[in-house]
């Protein structure tokens, strides 16, 4: 189980929040920070993919935000120490402020190009 699950966050009370004003061009501290260390997400793997399943940049911008989730929960799976359990909440009840649509809205443009290039690189006769 993540160790960043539904249930044990609703379960745990947390009382340190991050202040929610923007912070250098970002929704908060938390989201800015985030950026920061996962920054230059790769996408250029998964624009086959995404070329089939959207039509849009509205219809892409939910995909690249739960990728981008998955991966920050990911690595924090792999390295909170749920032994240490105020650094462990700390870093919970932080990760709750982290606003993954506005870090998607930072990629969205740049995928969906590339997803156009790609499929008019498709549509090209063989050959050409």
């Amino acid at each position: 189980m993540c160790c960043l699950s539904d249930e044990f966050i609703s379960s745990t009370h947390c009382i340190f929040h991050m202040d929610t004003q923007m912070y250098n061009g970002w929704t908060n501290y938390a989201t800015w920070l985030c950026n920061l260390w996962f920054d230059n997400f790769d996408f250029s793997d998964d624009i086959e993919d995404l070329s089939g399943e959207c039509d849009s940049k509205m219809e892409l911008l939910p995909l690249i935000e739960n990728h981008i989730e998955l991966v920050v929960e990911d690595y924090l799976d792999a390295v909170v120490d749920e032994s240490n359990g105020f650094v462990s909440d700390l870093i919970k009840c932080t990760y709750n402020d982290i606003d993954f649509r506005d870090i998607a809205e930072h990629y969205v443009d740049d995928v969906w190009d590339d997803i156009e290039t790609y499929r008019l690189n498709e549509s090209e006769p063989v050959g050409v």
